[in-house]
């Protein structure tokens, strides 16, 4: 009896360990097992076929393995199916098998972030924060697609490392503790003080906020709790402090140029005054400094410089009156607000390329506005303006450039016009160009799209843009007198006949107008008909604009027939008001773009490209490549003397010579390290004997014992506590905190307010 007592006391024992173990296991069991048999898929499907288990294929090109699974199991299970195991483990012709079980794996992706304002951050993503202000204001139910698609992005775990932007502005608080981490000290500096600290100048009414604000959009650290989060939060951020002072051409252009070789991108959030009365662009050294950095930035790729389009929508400013948005060096960006719409401060013009978000709302009651970081390491949900856009744009294009290094500064502009996404479709000003693009002086090309601009940019069959040539049209001179309006006609060529200016497929055009008018010019719109039928709207009226001083050969520009061909009769369109007349001296046009027209152009000389190669490709490309071999679509890599279809990822491009060339920091590292190794080769070996060795030894030694009894002695005569004089502390219970209260000024240096004012700030 007791045996029997003692067997069903072990049987529960093992029942319950049992059911403990099915109960408290984190193991999920699926009706799937994994295979090893020999003998290909026709013995694999007859041993399933033989112990009842469906066959589901292969796993994947691994040899001799294939999935098996059972009808009569638990597609989910924590038991598992010993039976089952056993008629597949015991069968002979079955090397291996075994049950499998359902792992635990997470995205690591960004769905959640611990950030306290990015939940406010709709323009990162949106989930619905705008939705009560659009449905009260607009009509449609596709607001909360409005975002900047970056989360995309990220995903593919493209963050902005590697890559350097600098904010011109105010000044950068380098100090605050979501921008600390990411700020770079190489891409700073302080062209008001002349020094490397562009740390803000303190006030009372902290008018110096702009570019630290400006620099948490871009770069400001993700999941610290503090702030936001930027849209290239492991992207390096510096700060050129210039605008807190006299702006002059030099401080500009020394803003601009500032270590190119480092700097990738230049985000600038100001310009001329957004008064709607304004007529002004860069000066002649800033204007060097554009075409400097297009040409030697990055390597030879070109410096990516990102202009917000400006203010003055409340004043009917139109953006082709501002210089800086009428070179073809800057990518100009507008702003849209969180239902899609252009908001009443943003300006409108053909050379605006794209848009991207910021707030909208004039009364304030149902308006989004930006988070991110602020003075004194605090936090603000209220940035606004074109301001906003710039930088939210600069973040984005740090993406870009990480998910591609080897994009020109053409490429990235390329990439905007064939991924931004049409926003407000209902607005009227929509027009398709005859290359197929959606353009508006509202929006441009439309809303940037982060995930579309880093999927386009990674594709491997990405070609970077060819050759750019400058074509110039003959210059019409009308001098006319016109009471109301006039057309005004240029048949171009698209200079087919000159092979180093030869345009078949525009990217920006050039209107250079000469006009005089005795007074009220921003009465007077313009307009530019290409021969395809694509309008420009490079002037629209500007009500507060009474100059007298009409346009001295000012250079407009549209981006709106990009991919066009320029070949044909153009129309410019002049239309006054007043009423009272205006005289058109002269025009001319400058078309920018790439000539691609290989059949019919008889100038392009059919050559043998491989010959060429084996001729002057070689190591050390002793000669220019592109002045033997122009039309080579390879490049000569240098580094092996060899043509290639693409340079490697250690090398730089140059997209105007057709060369893949080692970095400047390379050669010079390269150059040192044989210099120094040349120096230790030199240098005379100094032999020391086994004695010398040994009296070192001991020497060592016994400093090492004095300075331990020193210690020792030291230690046993200290004061106790209670002997410590009287406001005594450990650093402990008080740790060393510098604090400083808001709007006390903290940098003398910094303290003189500029009542002169030559450029403002956009927000």
């Amino acid at each position: 009896m007791n045996s029997h007592l003692a067997i069903f006391f072990i049987l529960q024992f093992l029942l319950c360990t049992w059911i403990k173990q099915v109960l408290t296991s984190d193991k999920i069991y699926t009706n799937t097992w994994a295979v090893n048999i020999l003998g290909g898929e026709q013995a694999a499907r007859e041993l399933a076929d033989l112990h009842n288990f469906d066959y589901r294929g292969p796993v994947g090109s691994l040899p001799d393995l294939y999935i098996f699974s059972h009808k009569n199991i638990k597609a989910r299970s924590k038991r598992s199916a010993d039976e089952h195991q056993s008629l597949l483990t015991t069968h002979p012709n079955i090397i291996w098998a075994e049950q499998q079980i359902a792992k635990s794996r997470r995205r690591r992706g960004y769905e959640v972030i611990s950030d306290p304002l990015f939940d406010k951050q709709w323009y990162l993503k949106n989930k619905g924060q705008t939705r009560e202000r659009c449905k009260s204001q607009y009509a449609g139910d596709n607001f909360e697609q409005l975002d900047i698609n970056v989360v995309k992005a990220w995903n593919l775990n493209v963050t902005g490392a590697g890559v350097v932007v600098s904010i011109l502005d105010d000044g950068l608080e380098h100090s605050h503790p979501d921008l600390s981490r990411n700020y770079d000290s190489l891409a700073s500096y302080d062209f008001n003080s002349g020094d490397s600290d562009p740390a803000p100048r303190y006030s009372q009414d902290n008018i110096n906020k702009h570019g630290t604000r400006c620099a948490g959009e871009v770069a400001a650290e993700i999941n610290n709790n503090i702030c936001g989060a930027g849209v290239a939060f492991n992207a390096k951020v510096g700060g050129i402090r210039m605008l807190d002072g006299d702006v002059t051409d030099a401080v500009e252009a020394g803003s601009l140029s500032y270590k190119p070789e480092h700097i990738d991108i230049y985000s600038s959030s100001w310009g001329p005054d957004d008064d709607g009365t304004t007529v002004d662009g860069p000066g002649q050294l800033a204007l060097n400094a554009f075409k400097a950095g297009i040409e030697k930035g990055r390597g030879g790729l070109g410096s990516i410089f990102v202009w917000a389009t400006g203010n003055g929508g409340r004043f009917q400013d139109y953006c082709s009156c501002d210089g800086y948005i009428n070179s073809p060096y800057t990518i100009s960006i507008g702003a849209v607000d969180n239902c899609g719409m252009k908001p009443w401060y943003s300006e409108a013009c053909s050379g605006t390329l794209a848009v991207t978000y910021s707030s909208g709302d004039a009364s304030g009651q149902f308006d989004k506005q930006i988070a991110t970081t602020d003075l004194h390491g605090t936090c603000t949900q209220s940035h606004t303006g074109t301001s906003a856009a710039a930088p939210l744009a600069a973040g984005i294009f740090a993406l870009v450039l990480e998910a591609n290094k080897k994009l020109t500064w053409r490429d990235m502009q390329h990439l905007i016009v064939k991924t931004s996404k049409m926003v407000s479709p209902k607005d009227d000003e929509w027009q398709k160009n005859a290359a197929g693009y959606y353009v508006n002086p509202k929006f441009g090309f439309g809303a940037l799209d982060t995930g579309g601009l880093v999927e386009m940019a990674s594709r491997k069959d990405w070609k970077t843009a060819g050759t750019q040539h400058m074509c110039h049209t003959i210059k019409n001179d009308v001098n006319e007198f016109s009471a109301a309006s006039t057309d005004s006609y240029i048949e171009a060529s698209g200079c087919e006949n000159d092979k180093g200016s030869c345009v078949t497929k525009l990217e920006h055009v050039h209107v250079v107008i000469n006009l005089k008018k005795n007074r009220q010019r921003g009465q007077l719109s313009i307009s530019l008909t290409s021969p395809h039928g694509t309008v420009s709207k490079i002037l629209q009226k500007r009500p507060r604009d009474n100059s007298e001083e009409g346009f001295k050969n000012w250079a407009f520009l549209t981006v709106f027939h990009w991919g066009e061909s320029p070949k044909g009769k153009w129309k410019l369109s002049i239309n006054d008001q007043t009423k009272e007349g205006f005289t058109l001296v002269s025009w001319y046009m400058t078309f920018y773009g790439t000539c691609d027209n290989k059949i019919s152009d008889p100038f392009k000389i059919q050559i043998n490209e491989s010959e060429i190669c084996d001729k002057i490709c070689k190591k050390g490309c002793p000669e220019v490549f592109f002045d033997s071999c122009e039309l080579c679509e390879q490049y000569c890599d240098c580094t092996i003397g060899r043509c290639v279809k693409q340079c490697a990822n250690d090398l730089i491009t140059d997209n105007q010579l057709h060369l893949c060339k080692r970095s400047l920091e390379y050669q010079e590292e390269h150059t040192l390290n044989n210099l120094v190794a040349r120096e230790l080769k030199e240098q005379p070996v100094i032999g020391i004997s086994m004695t010398a060795k040994f009296a070192i030894i001991f020497l060592a030694l016994l400093a090492i014992s004095a300075m331990v009894s020193g210690i020792a002695f030291f230690i046993a005569n200290m004061p106790q506590s209670k002997t410590f004089a009287q406001g005594y502390r450990s650093v402990s219970r008080y740790p060393c905190t510098d604090t400083v209260e808001e709007g006390l000024i903290v940098d003398e240096d910094k303290s003189s307010l500029n009542s002169l004012e030559t450029k403002i700030v956009k927000s």
